[in-house]
């Protein structure tokens, strides 16, 4: 395996694979690296950095303090798909916080990134290796067509097994309360399931995000092709067959539908974005079936194509 740490040595950044997404990795004691991914993908200094941690100790190391509920939270769901904000110390500098005085923290997993995350001396940032607003790279290859391999050295793990980041929580133990800040393939139900009785989960919506954004993936506009991208929404199985007919006899246009399975829909939804925005087409158009909209299985998902539009249409 590639030795990260003649990587950030050298000055380049790390390709890092994950269960969810690829990510653009660096120490969070090399505030030169920091800005480099911020310069690189575009990324306003206002959207924080996800910490990624080996081990528990790495992540105490991040945090004032280790409350029970974020134990709970690691014991069922760590290593894997969810990030826990929490009050950061002051290993974590404001850069990486965006201001804000909490940390988000995962766990990936997957084994490259556990063996390099526990060979290294230090945590690491590593916001989707991707420019910023554009769709997450699932694949080795596609962070090698977004940036040379002077800036970044990718280290390929094969293609993401959940395929869409991670579900956020901000973990709010005096009040007993967890809020998802942003939703994904731990889903609320799963979330509902470890919770004590006497706390509560709460759900962020988007308008209260706009202007505190204490956690990644808050933007408005987010996960965007480069080509239009409408999503369409088919009131039953009619409606879907009538929308598939009209949309595949327009030229330009390439349509998208999704597996059924909401774990494959995952896996396949920025491979299939990324698939149509390559083709000889000028627009994309995504058929999402309503019942999709209430499932909570489906909320990381929906949440996706919410800021990948820009139509809508019900």
């Amino acid at each position: 395996m590639i030795d990260a740490g003649q990587v950030f040595d050298q000055g380049r950044l790390l390709g890092l694979p994950t269960e969810t997404v690829y990510g653009l990795a660096a120490p969070i004691d090399r505030p030169d690296l920091i800005a480099r991914i911020f310069e690189l993908k575009g990324r306003p200094p206002t959207n924080p950095l996800i910490v990624h941690v080996g081990t528990l100790d790495q992540a105490r190391l991040c945090v004032q303090s280790w409350p029970v509920m974020a134990g709970v939270l690691a014991e069922h769901f760590w290593p894997g798909p969810l990030t826990l904000v929490l009050p950061k110390s002051d290993r974590i500098s404001d850069v990486i916080t965006a201001g804000q005085n909490t940390v988000a923290l995962r766990m990936p997993d997957h084994p490259v990134a556990l063996a390099v995350l526990r060979a290294s001396p230090v945590p690491l940032v590593a916001p989707s290796a991707n420019l910023s607003t554009r769709v997450s790279p699932t694949s080795a290859d596609d962070v090698a067509l977004a940036f040379s391999a002077d800036d970044v050295t990718v280290l390929d793990g094969g293609p993401c097994r959940v395929g869409i980041e991670s579900t956020i929580v901000a973990v709010d133990e005096p009040n007993q309360r967890l809020t998802v800040l942003r939703p994904g393939m731990i889903d609320r139900e799963a979330l509902k399931a470890v919770l004590p009785e006497d706390w509560y989960l709460v759900e962020r919506t988007d308008e209260a995000v706009q202007d505190d954004q204490v956690a990644p993936g808050q933007m408005r506009q987010h996960y965007r092709p480069a080509r239009p991208l409408t999503v369409q929404v088919t009131a039953d199985e009619d409606a879907l067959s009538e929308a598939r007919r009209k949309f595949s006899l327009q030229s330009g246009l390439a349509l998208i539908e999704l597996a059924d399975d909401p774990d494959q829909a995952a896996r396949d939804l920025y491979r299939l974005l990324r698939r149509a925005d390559d083709g000889p087409v000028d627009r994309l158009v995504l058929l999402l079936p309503a019942r999709r909209l209430i499932d909570p299985s489906w909320a990381g998902i929906v949440n996706r194509l919410t800021r990948a539009a820009s139509h809508w249409k019900n």
